[in-house]
């Protein structure tokens, strides 16, 4: 069971109800890890529509290359990550997921309101063209070139962008290195990502991460849904067994967070059941 994700002094989300949140005060403030471990918990628990790889896939041919590439790579932190096995959707020429696509859609829509014109350039990526984005870059084949090109480029297999459920958001004329300095990152990542927050997006690779593969990359966010990012992941409390719920959801509404065992009729007083399990 991954580590508890948030702390319960989260107490402000206690009477919160899910759906639509209204403002920055509806959703938890997550830190880079914390960002990574919703992610991590979506992709093995909760988003459709994946296959998770499980071997290591070719890279340049050279067996003995390889091995040495995919070693650089997990000591920086890339994961061998799921492929979308699903029918994916196509928005504005950019395939992605289903969900993604529809939230792109609206997210597009208030970021229009607000006047601004970031697009997204790229969603899924199959592992060939992984594999040919990072031989386009790799220059050499000493550890330092392999490691040059890992810190934004990943090696097929370890790419999120695999999943259908990353997506590239890039200034309309700029470039994806200067999009952290623009108006649209300004407002995407305002009130803890709360623009992204609010049609299910978080920052991929974000600030303040250790070992998470390549550099923080403010450009990429990940789909993984407004009741998921609004609950937090399940944790298991192994003093007194396994606590049923997210632990940041003490909400009336748990039994809708992503992954939970409540049931309605286990809600008691406003709280779920395992909640009163604390104070016994």
């Amino acid at each position: 069971m991954r580590r508890l994700v948030l702390a319960f002094s989260l107490v402000l989300v206690l009477v919160a109800p899910l759906g639509a949140a209204a403002d920055p005060s509806d959703f938890p403030t997550y830190n880079g890890d914390q960002f990574k471990e919703l992610y991590d918990y979506a992709v093995d628990h909760h988003l459709p529509g994946l296959t998770q790889s499980t071997d290591q896939m070719t890279v340049t041919g050279d067996s003995e290359l390889d091995a040495r590439i995919w070693e650089i790579s997990f000591s920086r932190g890339y994961e061998l990550r799921p492929i979308a096995s699903g029918n994916l959707t196509s928005v504005d020429g950019v395939p992605m997921q289903p969900q993604a696509a529809a939230a792109w859609t609206q997210l597009k829509a208030a970021a229009r309101e607000a006047g601004l014109q970031f697009i997204v350039s790229s969603a899924y990526r199959s592992p060939a063209s992984q594999r040919t984005q990072f031989l386009s870059k790799l220059q050499g084949t000493s550890d330092e070139a392999i490691n040059a090109t890992l810190v934004w480029y990943s090696i097929p297999g370890t790419s999120k962008h695999h999943s259908g459920y990353a997506l590239d958001f890039r200034y309309r004329d700029g470039t994806f290195g200067e999009f952290r300095n623009t108006p649209d990152y300004a407002w995407l990542s305002r009130d803890n990502f709360y623009n992204a927050k609010r049609f299910g997006f978080i920052p991929s690779y974000p600030d303040d991460v250790t070992a998470q593969g390549p550099n923080p990359e403010p450009w990429e966010f990940v789909w993984v849904g407004v009741d998921l990012i609004r609950c937090g992941s399940p944790v298991e409390a192994r003093s007194i067994g396994p606590m049923r719920g997210p632990s940041s959801a003490i909400v009336a509404e748990v039994a809708r967070c992503p992954g939970s065992l409540i049931t309605p009729g286990e809600v008691a007083d406003g709280l779920p059941t395992w909640w009163h399990l604390l104070a016994t």
